[in-house]
């Protein structure tokens, strides 16, 4: 199977995107979320910032002790190709989409699924219903094809039809650089 040619970004249209909530640390990210009214992310649980700090951190030396070389503390979040999905998460959603080739593969990691869930179903035992042995990992880009060939690409189809894919909605990328970032946020 194919690897998608693509990355997309999903955000806000009236706050811009590429604004990681977390890219300022703690205090701030509270006060971002606590303002998040409407939406999915409105729904985040009341630890959401603990937790993803702490989750940022563990992909963060997973990425560098696999051989990436991450130029931020955070990450900027994509989905790899199109996850109409995701638009949901927005009252007024926008999205950038992004050759995978713009990347140096050093920058960028992956999870399957999203990272919040794919940890969760790694170190959950009640969750052990949706565990895939991809969880709890963060994988580099050569290291795609094969997951994609063991699982394949998440799709609406596959989580409506099959109970063990439900929250598989997208594979999530991480990116690690501003450089890319800063041109298309100019366009944007």
């Amino acid at each position: 199977m194919n690897i998608p040619k693509f990355l997309f970004h999903y955000y806000e249209l009236d706050n811009g995107p590429f604004r990681n909530i977390t890219e300022y640390g703690y205090e701030k990210a509270k006060k971002i979320q606590n303002q998040i009214s409407k939406g999915w992310n409105s729904k985040r649980p009341e630890n959401y910032i603990e937790l993803r700090l702490a989750l940022e951190k563990r992909i963060k030396e997973q990425l560098i002790s696999k051989g990436g070389k991450p130029n931020r503390n955070d990450p900027f979040y994509f989905t790899l190709g199109k996850c109409d999905w995701a638009k949901s998460w927005y009252v007024n959603p926008g999205v950038i989409k992004i050759p995978l080739t713009d990347f140096k593969p050093e920058h960028i990691s992956f999870t399957y699924p999203d990272s919040m869930v794919s940890f969760q179903f790694y170190d959950e035992p009640k969750l052990a219903t949706y565990r895939k042995d991809c969880n709890g990992q963060v994988f580099l880009l050569d290291e795609m094809n094969d997951l994609i060939n063991n699982y394949g690409v998440p799709s609406d189809e596959k989580c409506k039809t099959e109970e063990r894919f439900k929250y598989d909605k997208y594979i999530e990328v991480q990116v690690w650089d501003d450089e890319i970032i800063n041109k298309y946020k100019n366009k944007a």
